[in-house]
């Protein structure tokens, strides 16, 4: 055999097993590379607890997710932009077509065929898919997008944030204040001078960001003004208005906060009183008050029921009080002590109350409820604490009383006498309130048993009279700061405790209802503290007794 022969033998062999190769069937072949799993749902892949599926089916399945599915393309690519900028991407190739799974985060516009500018909205992460080359056989890249905040916009709200507390600070060099911008929020720290201190500062604030408030911190006001009877002036006129940010106030007042309401409610007898004005020019000239009560006095002469509102010192209005009470001019109803926080209201009822039957209808069916409404007296404090010893008091006082002249249905009805009013005081000094004011009118008719019965004879042998009885209320308020007693400034001893049980001797012969508290006794109240302050007192006298003797008596180690 020839080399030529040779030659053609092995290259016709060659071919023949190409051409069989190229006709075996699919499934001879490699298996095909199983799907990604996790990126594709059928219905033999459920979330939730795992089923056991048959080998079979699972190989159907795999077998079918294979013939549909050719290639699944992930994030390749990771591009990060800021809010608000833009960056461009020159491509290779032509690029003929872009998706974007959330629009709202990022925006695409092409500039010609090779390039794509990307601009971020919003804040976030979103996916932009982009297919480039030929339609036919197109390559496909997905890139996943990350935009983030704008950072020179928040340096630049910093600056502008430390500019303003530094002219606040200046502005109220008696306040310390720390602006802390934190997203659309404005927290503003610090500690300022005093209550009204830190309202101006937080108006200021609000008026110049353009946000609201929210919640109050150390001031407890809840983030509102202490004062609806103005605000504070704008003292940088002109200046850049801030971002619009909310305003959250946790600002600190140092200082005593507690105060101490002492009021006094009387009731004053206007016609014995107009009798005697010329005593009450008398003892308000001798009390230094000869301005404001000679008015008072004026106006009850002249028969006056307007409101008079007077600021008064503390020092003699207890004299003044008792002494109307003891000559029968005034009657004392009520004298409360109240203690508050600044900028909380207090409140005093003393009365009663009466039913009131009201119907309800529910769904069409009528049902009968009673309700209580209260009379008597009635007063609501607000005190805000302005400086050291300066405190602003809203005082309004309510006074009612049954009047069964003015029932409607049987349902009684009501005299009610109201007053607001707001001053400013110092601590110690006294807001009185009068002018409140109810008249009654009444007659007597006096006769000769018997003779004064007769007609037209008795009249002559009886008496009429008609009696007009006038009484005002006066209300007298004197604030003062406080703060409560620690545990070593308390008294060791209180009322009540001195109180012992007499014995037979003390209770029947000699009638004392209590025994002798220098003594050994059994005490009323508190015994085992009693016992062991006495104790302690008697072990302390030892003690010293002892001292003395030993060291500075004749036998001591001293001279």
């Amino acid at each position: 055999m020839s080399i030529n022969a040779l030659w053609k033998r092995r290259t016709m062999l060659a071919l023949a097993c190409g051409v069989a190769l190229t006709a075996s069937p699919l499934a001879a072949q490699v298996p095909p590379a199983p799907p990604v799993p996790g990126k594709i749902k059928t219905n033999g892949f459920k979330s939730g607890a795992a089923k056991k599926n048959t080998p079979v089916a699972s190989t159907k399945v795999k077998e079918k997710v294979h013939q549909l599915v050719d290639q699944i393309y992930e994030s390749e690519v990771e591009l990060s932009v800021q809010q608000r900028h833009s960056k461009i991407l020159k491509m290779k190739m032509d690029v003929f077509r872009v998706a974007i799974a959330d629009p709202t985060k990022i925006e695409v516009v092409a500039f010609g065929s090779q390039e794509v500018e990307v601009i971020g909205k919003e804040t976030g992460t979103t996916t932009m898919t982009l297919w480039l080359g030929e339609e036919a056989n197109p390559q496909i890249l997905s890139v996943q997008v990350k935009v983030e905040g704008d950072n020179s916009i928040d340096d630049l709200r910093r600056m502008e944030y430390s500019e303003f507390q530094k002219m606040i600070n200046e502005f109220f060099p008696n306040s310390k204040v720390q602006l802390i911008p934190f997203a659309d929020k404005l927290i503003v720290r610090g500690q300022a001078r005093d209550e009204q201190e830190a309202v101006q500062i937080i108006t200021i604030i609000r008026a110049r960001s353009g946000g609201s408030g929210a919640g109050g911190g150390a001031n407890g006001a809840g983030g509102g003004s202490l004062f609806a009877d103005g605000q504070a002036a704008d003292p940088f006129p002109g200046g850049a208005v801030l971002p619009e940010a909310t305003v959250i106030d946790m600002l600190k007042v140092p200082g005593e906060k507690q105060i101490m309401l002492k009021v006094r409610i009387a009731q004053l007898d206007r016609s014995a009183a107009r009798t005697a004005s010329t005593d009450l020019i008398v003892q308000a000239g001798e009390f230094g008050w000869s301005q404001i009560f000679t008015g008072v006095a004026q106006n009850l002469a002249n028969g006056g029921s307007g409101l008079v509102t007077a600021s008064l010192n503390s020092k003699h209005v207890d004299l003044f009080i008792s002494a109307l009470a003891q000559n029968g001019y005034a009657k004392i109803l009520a004298e409360p002590n109240l203690v508050t926080i600044s900028g909380r209201p207090a409140n005093f009822i003393s009365g009663g109350e009466f039913a009131v039957p009201t119907v309800v209808g529910v769904g069409g069916a009528q049902a009968a409820t009673t309700t209580f409404k209260g009379f008597g007296t009635q007063l609501t404090f607000l005190p805000t604490v302005l400086d050291k010893d300066r405190i602003r008091l809203q005082v309004t006082p309510t006074f009612s009383q049954v009047n069964p002249a003015l029932s409607v249905n049987g349902i009684l009805g009501l005299d009610t006498q109201s007053v607001s009013t707001t001053v400013d005081l110092r601590e110690g000094q006294v807001l009185a309130i009068a002018g409140l004011i109810q008249e009654q009118q009444r007659g007597d008719l006096n006769r000769v048993p018997f003779i004064g019965d007769i007609p037209l004879v008795g009249p002559l042998f009886s008496n009429k009279s008609v009696q007009r009885d006038e009484t005002e209320l006066i209300v007298l308020v004197s604030p003062e700061l406080v703060h409560p007693l620690e545990p070593e400034d308390a008294p060791t001893i209180l009322p009540g405790m001195e109180v012992t049980e007499p014995g037979d001797i003390d209770f029947y012969f000699m009638n004392n209802i209590e025994g002798k508290p220098d003594v050994h006794h059994r005490s009323t109240v508190w015994y085992m503290q009693k016992k062991r302050i006495h104790q302690q007192q008697k072990d302390y006298i030892h003690q010293t007794k002892s001292d003395k003797y030993y060291i500075n008596g004749d036998y001591g180690f001293s001279e």
